[in-house]
């Protein structure tokens, strides 16, 4: 559960990836900001009013909630301060599925393209709420495995919960273990590198991300190819943000080692009879496995993001296959 245990048991360096709202050192967290879970306009609980959903939370857990239209997630919170009357969004949000949604997204990809948003909106802690028994749906396999995978090879933290009222529940405990991790290290984060975003900075960020470019449909591309998780198709598309940069890149590995065999093939046969077509062959054929296995292991190479099986079934897709 993400609650005070889990906060705690972070440590030092993690918690200095967190952004935080700008502050003077030795200042209360709690007598400048205001904490407020803002929920998304479009998001749907069941026969409840949104409006009761709100009232449902204020009245549980005293806190101040809110319905604004997200640019991306179903909802995250905002410090605002209590004179200057700013927003600034906190380092955490949540992306809501109940498990019919869920593996509808899954069939149609819906569910790899809104990850990926959420990767690229700059919030470090995305929490991945999925509601309802997986086991009452006809592919829960297929949602189990794309929990484990969101959550053990992705990053998210992946939340259950039973239902509506259970998720009402989850987000109150959510909002009180942040007012706790930002009262705790409020002071300790003067020095942080990171700042929180106002709301209206955040909204532009996100704004710009329904731009689409070339390296987002390469992106969702390498999406598809087996072992990809969503980290490692940015970290690729951050070194190679097109295909063709990918496959010059293979390329820039064989060349050299082509030729060189080429080249002594013809220079050295002049001189010897025993160099032989069928010797220039066996060795074009031991400096081919060696360029494969380098063009292999090229992602896992420069990326930590990119495992072993991850980079060799990117190469067949682009090379061997292409």
């Amino acid at each position: 559960m993400l609650g005070q245990q889990s906060f705690s048991a972070m440590g030092s360096a993690e918690k200095s990836l967190l952004a935080m709202p700008p502050h003077q050192s030795n200042e209360s967290f709690q007598k400048v900001y205001e904490v407020v879970l803002i929920l998304d306009d479009r998001d749907t609980f069941g026969p409840r009013s949104r409006r009761k959903v709100v009232d449902n939370i204020r009245s549980q857990f005293n806190i101040p909630v809110e319905i604004k239209h997200l640019p991306v997630g179903d909802a995250l919170w905002i410090s605002r301060h209590k004179e200057l009357d700013t927003e600034y969004v906190l380092d955490f949000i949540v992306e809501r599925k109940n498990v019919d949604d869920l593996l509808g997204s899954i069939k149609d990809n819906r569910y790899k393209d809104q990850k990926l948003r959420l990767k690229k909106c700059g919030l470090r802690k995305l929490i991945y709420l999925v509601e309802g028994d997986v086991n009452t749906v006809d592919g829960s396999e297929s949602v189990k495995t794309a929990c484990f995978t969101t959550e053990v090879l992705e990053g998210f933290d992946v939340q259950r919960t039973t239902g509506y009222a259970d998720t009402e529940k989850k987000y109150g405990h959510f909002t009180r273990s942040i007012i706790d991790y930002y009262s705790r290290n409020f002071s300790a984060g003067a020095d942080s590198s990171r700042v929180c975003l106002t709301y209206d900075e955040f909204v532009k960020r996100c704004s710009d991300l329904e731009k689409v470019t070339m390296s987002d449909i390469f992106a969702l591309q390498l999406m598809q190819v087996p072992q990809v998780t969503e980290e490692a198709a940015l970290a690729v598309t951050s070194l190679y943000p097109t295909l063709p940069s990918l496959a010059k890149a293979y390329t820039m590995l064989v060349s050299p080692l082509f030729l060189s065999t080429y080249t002594m093939f013809f220079t050295y046969r002049t001189y010897t009879m025993f160099f032989t077509y069928t010797t220039y062959t066996i060795l074009l054929t031991h400096w081919n496995r060696c360029d494969q296995h380098a063009q292999e292991e090229m992602l896992k190479n420069k990326s930590d993001m990119v495992n072993a099986g991850a980079s060799k079934n990117i190469f067949k897709l682009i090379w061997v296959e292409g």
